[in-house]
């Protein structure tokens, strides 16, 4: 960036950790040759060396050539043949394969070549499609806490020390949306792979054993507005530069982490998540493939004198909360892992409590702990009795230090817990851990009615886990309360 060749050093500091926290990219990027032959054949953006397609379902390959030309695959047994159209677009669809098993995340499975042949009358090109495997994909979009790569420089703050000498991980590969290049994860290349996405991928990975292709498609300061492709007038322009380019891409799911620059939305934001989930879906033909997104962390500080909470993110972390609604979704709760600043360096949790999300719901991995959830509730003369999901081995009150897991707190009062009487006004709690209830009441309180937890903007200290280290959701039980959707917001 020519604005980053300033003499000034506090600037080209300043710089230099713009890239390293948004994760813009220098790493070889591929722009797709002007075709050389006459029949100008090309393929579509995901089609590049080192691929990995989604096992178990039909797989749509697209790409261009001249019109009326007849175009051939042929790839793991399977030979399928189209015509251009007058617009000279063609598509075949695969039939469904099944990933090879690694013997572990360290295995190097011998990679697949796809032939792509054009013909028209006497003229002839092929392409070939190199070091291809079969197995999981994953979509994974949003803002800059998304787009962040993994990088050296502040590394200690950002994940394990060994993240990176260790990531010898030859199946698991990664493309940039919409021009990089596939990368196969190395040592060496790990340091251009996307936070999230790679711890996402890696815990995915020693799992479920197979090979784990991740597509990032983010853009930091992004509202999510530019990532509809259902709203009236022209499509979102981040859906179209990056999304696009890739429907009908086989996926098994998606991951989404945006919401920082729809912050002030609150409420409002429930019904724009809902329309980009379902809007891909059906763009994608694939039916209601898993999204799974993550729940807003903390930033700044939160009062200790605001029992009612209700300021910051605790709106928008309930409209994601109430998406959850919607078939095959699920939520990263990290309202434990949030920093005074905009980007929290903790994205190995982040990453990791996604894939919970996957392994539980999407692979069926039984024994993953998943964070508690506020289900009902109950009102027991001063006590209020509340249910959650996922909180089936208990829960617990603790601390969360780094990367390490949440660290139990004997006898410490669970923070951030409040309480409304009947005349509306909300003061603070205690609470009381039943099993996997939790028991709340306040020796100001004769008549309650409502209950939130952690419904401020960083609530911090002593937190409510489930005792498989996962954190417990904010929530409200009267939902949003009175609060309305702030005035003159689009």
């Amino acid at each position: 960036m020519t604005i980053c060749a300033t003499k000034k050093p506090f600037f080209l500091a300043a710089c230099i950790a713009w890239v390293a926290c948004f994760g813009v990219d220098a790493a070889p990027t591929h722009t797709a040759p002007t075709p050389e032959g006459a029949l100008q054949l090309q393929c579509g953006a995901p089609f590049r060396d080192n691929v990995v397609l989604q096992q178990k379902i039909k797989l749509p390959v697209w790409g261009e050539c001249q019109p009326g030309a007849r175009v051939t695959i042929r790839f793991e047994g399977q030979t399928k043949s189209t015509l251009a159209d007058k617009d000279g677009v063609w598509r075949v669809t695969l039939d469904p394969m099944n990933a090879v098993k690694l013997k572990s995340v360290h295995d190097n499975p011998p990679g697949k070549t796809m032939t792509i042949a054009c013909e028209k009358g006497e003229q002839k090109e092929t392409k070939l499609i190199r070091n291809l495997l079969v197995g999981e994909v994953w979509l994974c979009a949003g803002q800059s806490n998304m787009a962040g790569r993994m990088g050296r420089a502040g590394s200690s703050r950002h994940f394990p020390p060994d993240s990176i000498d260790t990531a010898d991980f030859p199946a698991l590969r990664q493309m940039v949306s919409p021009k990089q290049e596939w990368l196969v994860c190395t040592p060496e290349s790990a340091v251009w792979f996307k936070k999230v996405c790679f711890f996402f991928a890696r815990r995915l990975q020693s799992e479920i054993l197979v090979p784990v292709g991740i597509i990032n498609a983010a853009s930091g300061g992004s509202k999510i507005e530019s990532w509809l492709n259902e709203i009236p007038g022209e499509r979102g322009r981040h859906y179209d530069a990056m999304i696009a380019p890739l429907e009908g891409f086989g996926l098994r799911g998606a991951l989404w982490y945006q919401g920082e620059s729809n912050e002030r939305d609150g409420r409002a934001y429930q019904p724009k998540l809902e329309s980009l989930i379902t809007g891909w879906r059906k763009a994608w033909g694939q039916g209601d493939f898993p999204v799974y997104f993550v729940q807003l962390p903390g930033i700044g500080k939160s009062s200790a004198d605001n029992p009612a909470g209700g300021d910051g993110r605790a709106e928008i972390r309930e409209a994601y909360a109430e998406t959850l609604a919607l078939l095959n979704t699920g939520m990263a709760v990290t309202i434990d892992i949030g920093d005074l600043k905009e980007h929290p360096p903790n994205k190995y949790d982040t990453g990791v409590r996604l894939a919970c999300l996957a392994l539980k719901h999407t692979y069926e991995i039984k024994d993953t702990a998943l964070s508690p959830l506020y289900r009902k509730h109950k009102i027991e003369g001063p006590v209020v009795r509340i249910g959650f999901d996922h909180a089936e081995d208990g829960l617990m009150v603790a601390r969360k230090e780094g990367f390490l897991p949440p660290k139990v707190t004997p006898g410490a009062q669970l923070q951030w817990l409040s309480v409304q009487s009947k005349d509306g006004i909300w003061h603070w709690a205690e609470g009381r851990i039943e099993g996997s209830q939790l028991l709340v009441s306040s020796k100001s309180v004769n008549d309650p009615v409502a209950v939130r937890y952690a419904y401020t903007q960083h609530p911090i200290g002593n937190l409510l886990y489930g005792k498989g280290g996962q954190p417990v959701g904010p929530f409200s039980t009267n939902g949003y309360g009175t609060k309305t959707v702030p005035e003159n917001k689009k």
